[in-house]
């Protein structure tokens, strides 16, 4: 493995087998470079393998495998024979030298140590093999790393990525009709150019990318760490963007525009070979296109990532034209046949006033940090309209979902505070909804923002109990006023045995530990039946209610029956 960069400090390995010598030896180049030490052969084979020195002070004469020996064993490893070797020897005889330069050595210090000596050799040998690494693994004209050290690069990423399941992206990025510069000015100003895309990209890339040039106008950047297809298309059409941007060199303007390949790591490409190789034929096909575009190797990759970029975009300008609307859906109270409370749900309609599914557009909000917004909106719209319906005489409490990445952000608790005063909407007729995900992240924080939100009078709901975390401790600790049973286990509760059993544990825990209890997704009356039976008697679901925009709700609640205070209320009434 190469030096990460080449201001890093130098790796040297000091092997001897007198302690004081290691001592003067460590002492005379410290501050020089990263030292390691072994008293033995056996014992610097080992050290050198994992740090991979650049410098090696070897004595000669040691115990066992003496410093002949171990020059042999290095220069036979494929993975240590580039290291420079410095014998430190009391041995003067010529055949001594003769013998350490023709096994790979490159110099001699004598014993007694004389310190400037030593560190005046060290720092020339360091010297010439950062300047040695330089020209192997760096581009002279812009300073990039070169193919050689790219390669390297990539293999440790690849590595990290299979680990940590997350992709690699391979960009390979040419300039558009560069030839010409070249040809109606002179090669100083394309070189100025080629320095100044070096430099717009380097300043572009992440702290964990790796910026290459491979030759002539071309460069290669190595995204790692990537989680996210959708990100890559977003990523890309930027990097085009700080090209695109005029460039001024000896005040001449100058438009230059790139053409991109993209290969990603697991789903198209497995090695460096076939990354860069993939990257490659996705350039050259954006450069048949035309100018500044780019293209993915994998068609279906293109089309997932082009996709979810594009909804992405229609996202963020749904959000800014206000197109998001907010449907509600009752909850019912099964044994009293009346409703006491509603739930908001978002939706996203589309110009031809079709509506997107959820199941489309919150998973990406959640990645792309939009969900704060939008969840922004929810919460307020839902305190207006339950406060709006407080006005007409219908005191329906409305619950509210959060997401793990709204309940973690840190102006939470003043986004609720905001929504409740400037609705004037009572807290106890605003519930929220949280996974069980957002304890198991965090249980002290979640308990500390729970108990934040129960002093101002919110109500506190479990969504989809019973499919995650699911532990007693947090159940008794925090403070939870309701359990909605997983619409998972209503499904099949009638066919299958174990969810009825299951139900049925959660209603008798809940009830033990004094909480309400609300299923979700009842469609059926015999769900109903079984479930009042169990003793849960609120429910939600298409057999009572389907979402629906708050104008129609008005309707439905004054047509229906009685309307309860709250779910924890009509509980405790029990």
């Amino acid at each position: 493995m190469v030096e990460e960069t080449h201001t890093a400090l130098p790796t040297v390995l000091i092997v001897d087998d007198q302690p004081s010598d290691l001592l003067v030896l460590s002492q005379a180049v410290q501050g020089m470079a990263d030292i390691h030490i072994a008293s033995n052969g056996h014992m610097a084979l080992e050290v050198a393998r994992r740090c991979r020195p650049d410098l090696i002070l070897l004595d000669i004469q040691m115990p066992g495998m003496d410093g002949f020996q171990l020059c042999r064993a290095i220069k036979a490893d494929p993975r240590l024979c580039d290291a420079a070797i410095l014998f430190v020897t009391a041995q003067t005889q010529t055949e001594y030298e003769i013998k350490a330069l023709e096994l790979g050595g490159i110099d001699f210090i004598e014993k007694p140590l004389n310190i400037p000596v030593v560190q005046v050799r060290v720092r020339a040998h360091l010297n010439l093999r950062k300047a040695a690494k330089r020209l192997a693994y760096y581009d002279e004209l812009t300073g990039l790393p070169n193919r050689s050290l790219l390669q390297d690069r990539t293999e440790q990423a690849l590595h990290k990525a299979q680990r940590d399941q997350s992709k690699v992206v391979l960009l390979m990025l040419d300039l558009d009709n560069f030839k010409s510069i070249n040809d109606s000015v002179d090669h100083a100003i394309g070189d100025a150019v080629l320095s100044e895309v070096a430099r717009r990209l380097t300043q572009f890339s992440r702290g964990v990318d790796t910026v290459s040039r491979r030759g002539g106008d071309e460069f290669v950047m190595l995204l790692s760490e990537v989680t996210r297809l959708d990100a890559i298309s977003d990523f890309v059409e930027r990097v085009l963007e700080v090209i695109a941007s005029p460039m001024y060199i000896d005040d001449k303007r100058y438009d230059i525009t790139a053409s991109g390949g993209v290969s990603v790591f697991p789903d198209d490409s497995q090695d460096f070979a076939s990354l860069y190789r993939h990257a490659d034929t996705a350039m050259y096909q954006a450069k048949k296109l035309g100018r500044n575009r780019y293209r993915f190797f994998s068609q279906g990759l293109e089309n997932i990532s082009r996709a979810r970029h594009l909804l992405e975009g229609h996202m963020r300008r749904a959000l800014e034209q206000g197109v998001f609307e907010v449907f509600y859906q009752a909850k019912y109270d099964a044994r009293n046949q009346s409703i006491c409370g509603m739930e908001a749900l978002v939706r996203w309609r589309k110009p031809d006033a079709t509506l997107v599914s959820p199941a489309e557009f919150i998973p990406l909000a959640e990645e792309t940090g939009l969900i704060i917004p939008i969840g922004r909106f929810v919460l307020m719209q839902a305190c207006k309209d339950a406060k709006c319906l407080m006005n007409l005489g219908l005191n329906v409490p409305v619950s509210v979902n959060i997401s793990a990445i709204q309940f973690r952000e840190e102006a939470f608790l003043s986004m609720v505070k905001n929504a409740l005063e400037q609705s004037a909407l009572p807290p106890s007729m605003l519930e929220l909804e949280i996974t069980e995900s957002v304890l198991a992240h965090d249980i002290k924080t979640a308990s500390n923002v729970l108990n934040e939100l129960k002093a101002m009078g919110v109500h506190i709901a479990i969504d989809d109990f019973g499919i995650g975390y699911s532990s007693l401790t947090y159940l008794k600790s925090l403070p939870i006023d309701v359990l909605k049973i997983d619409q998972s286990f209503v499904r099949d509760m009638l066919a299958d045995s174990s969810d009825a059993a299951i139900i049925e544990a959660i209603v008798n825990m809940g009830l033990a530990l004094g909480l309400a209890l609300i299923a979700e997704g009842v469609e059926l009356q015999e769900q109903s039946d079984k479930l009042l039976a169990l003793g849960c008697c609120i429910m939600q679901g298409f057999l009572y209610c389907k979402p629906m925009p708050f104008q129609a709700l008005c309707e439905y609640l004054q047509t229906s029956a009685l309307i309860l205070p709250s779910v924890t209320e009509n509980h405790n009434a029990q």
